[in-house]
């Protein structure tokens, strides 16, 4: 039987919000935080498992099984379940990442316990059947062709496919068509059984409820349901080799598409902040470098920004823009200059002031939007196994200086290591 093991109350001074956390014998966690003035809640299931966890040749089952468990479980079939959830009045959803995979809902306080119970059994206890099975497989693979008209989505999953090398982070989230057809009922079973088991569980809720009254509701469902313990996700932690990576391809789209990206390694969280704040002031907002550089300035772009990903093991960014075939050279040269410009000379004070402000928005923005604050909350658990005080990191937005964001880039972001991948229109 499982049993309290650790509890953790952290009081913030972020408007009355109480935050406990209950880690279990068996290796699962409970998380909530109390919202006392709150009418709705937001739950949520994380399972430690992602795209990299999946079987070789059977890439994007992680995703597929996501899917799958929403098709039907021990007592209900998949209209049934979508039945409930409107009569409950709930929102429901999930998604698969690179690392984990979340099940979440909204919904009203007063439906909590029906809620709770239908999304227990919808991950814990799905029967999965080979007729359900292929009208998953479809469904995907419909959602696999339409990423694949999408050139942004492409360009995103061709340059990880190049910078990941032999990585599973490697491959797409959804997998390929061909993974997809290859992938059996006894694949499905086997992949379920291996990784949603009790130490990849995180399980969260936010809203106006008592920890002990969450923790004793998981802990019956637990003792309830044959949830195995035998089994951990494998490491395939990865090693950052040379980069500086060129990629150039033909492909049927109006435009051309570049990605310059770069793999980190693994941050601390004061360097992922440091790596926010670069982001944002690289190409993620209006007021950034390139943006104002690539498009307001010289109107040679619409689309133009940058993004990273914090993993486990390594932190990507990527800077993507698409422009006209005829405007790419002078785009790329321009945007090179800027990427020397910000590695050699920095970023001014002033910058730093307006992309600390949008950082400390996000962060408040976060915690008053409650599937957001699930998101994260979760995220950062299966990702490094700790609550994540918002309060702190708050403190920590407050507290970089100048110098520090200016030795990050120099540390990180020498011009000449940027892989670039892309994408010019054939014929």
């Amino acid at each position: 039987m499982a049993k309290r093991i650790k509890n953790i109350q952290i009081e913030s001074n972020l408007g009355k919000i109480i935050s406990q956390t209950t880690h279990l014998e068996n290796g699962s966690t409970v998380v909530t935080e109390k919202i006392p003035f709150y009418n709705s809640f937001a739950l949520g299931i994380g399972v430690k498992v992602g795209s990299r966890n999946d079987f070789e040749g059977k890439e994007g089952i992680a995703h597929l099984l996501e899917h799958c468990v929403f098709r039907r479980t021990k007592n209900y079939d998949s209209t049934e379940i979508n039945e409930l959830f409107e009569k409950y009045g709930a929102y429901a959803n999930a998604f698969t990442t690179k690392e984990h995979t979340l099940f979440y809902v909204r919904g009203l306080n007063y439906n909590f316990q029906k809620i709770f119970d239908l999304l227990f059994e919808i991950v814990f206890q799905p029967r999965f059947l080979t007729k359900d099975i292929r009208k998953e497989k479809s469904i995907v693979c419909e959602e696999i062709r339409s990423y694949n008209e999408d050139p942004e989505e492409a360009i995103f999953d061709y340059t990880d496919k190049i910078i990941f090398s032999k990585s599973p982070l490697s491959h797409p989230i959804v997998g390929t068509i061909s993974s997809i057809k290859k992938i059996e009922l006894e694949d499905i079973i086997n992949f379920y059984e291996t990784n949603y088991v009790f130490e990849n569980i995180v399980i969260s809720v936010i809203g106006n409820f008592d920890h002990s009254y969450i923790f004793d509701l998981v802990l019956s469902k637990i003792n309830q349901n044959n949830i195995n313990s035998n089994t951990k996700c494998k490491d395939n932690q990865i090693n950052i080799k040379s980069q500086k990576i060129q990629k150039t391809l033909y492909r049927k789209f109006l435009q051309s598409h570049v990605i310059y990206s770069k793999v980190l390694p693994f941050l601390e969280k004061k360097e992922r902040i440091l790596l926010a704040i670069a982001s944002l002031l690289i190409g993620e907002s209006s007021s950034s470098r390139l943006f104002k550089t690539l498009r307001e300035k010289y109107g040679l772009v619409y689309n133009i920004f940058s993004t990273f990903f914090t993993y486990s093991d390594c932190s990507p960014i990527y800077i993507y823009c698409s422009m006209e075939q005829r405007k790419r050279e002078r785009t790329l040269n321009i945007l090179s200059k800027e990427l020397k410009e910000i590695y050699h000379n920095g970023f001014t004070n002033n910058e730093l002031i307006i992309a600390k402000e949008q950082l400390k928005s996000a962060t408040y923005f976060s915690i008053e939007n409650l599937s957001e604050r699930l998101q994260s909350l979760v995220k950062y658990y299966l990702t490094y196994g700790k609550y994540e005080n918002l309060f702190e990191t708050i403190e920590l937005i407050n507290s970089i200086k100048l110098d520090e964001i200016n030795e990050f880039v120099f540390k990180y972001f020498n011009p000449d290591s940027w892989s670039k991948i892309s994408y010019i229109p054939k014929g």
